[in-house]
């Protein structure tokens, strides 16, 4: 398995809406999100930072914001069903649903440049609000089934404080 992301730091931030304020820590991707079975993400776009959710029993999750600051827009490619969401403390969300493919960026340089797909399947449930999300209480998340189909490896070094991510060996060409 080859290293694709090498020891990328956790992300450390503080939540200022609690008194007192808490500090957190969460593991944070670089990703690329473009509409689905495109053969590369168009040269344009742009990494944002997706959080891997440990307690996600799904693919990913968004809100609008995100899809609009990758270039997509919300009203395509949606499914013709809504999905339900559960949080961890019970509260049921309906939301809205679109296929879009995501990219895992490499900050290794070998690999710098073919960024790594995750298929999704189904497709990404979104909150289609027009408000703009609080930047590290609701980040885009990334859940483990998502990681476990793409045959990824994660070590998380909490001595360090990083994240580091193996890809699947590539296919062995055809004769």
């Amino acid at each position: 398995m080859p290293l694709f992301l090498d020891r990328l730091p956790l992300h450390f931030w503080t939540d200022r809406t609690r008194t007192p304020p808490q500090s957190h820590w969460s593991v944070v991707l670089p990703v690329l999100v473009t509409d689905p079975n495109l053969p590369a993400p168009p040269a344009s776009a742009l990494a944002q930072s997706w959080c891997l959710d440990t307690g996600n029993t799904g693919e990913a999750f968004a809100w609008r914001h995100h899809l609009l600051t990758a270039g997509l827009d919300p009203t395509k490619h949606l499914a013709p069903t809504r999905a339900v969401l559960t949080s961890s403390l019970g509260a049921r969300l309906l939301v809205r649903v679109r296929a879009a493919d995501l990219w895992l960026v490499s900050n290794i340089p070998a690999h710098q440049g073919s960024p790594f797909r995750l298929h999704l399947d189904p497709e990404i449930p979104f909150h289609d609000i027009p408000t703009l999300p609080d930047p590290n209480l609701n980040r885009p998340l990334i859940g483990l089934r998502a990681l476990r189909r793409a045959g990824l490896r994660v070590e998380l070094d909490f001595a360090n404080d990083t994240v580091s991510v193996w890809t699947p060996d590539p296919p062995a060409p055809t004769p």
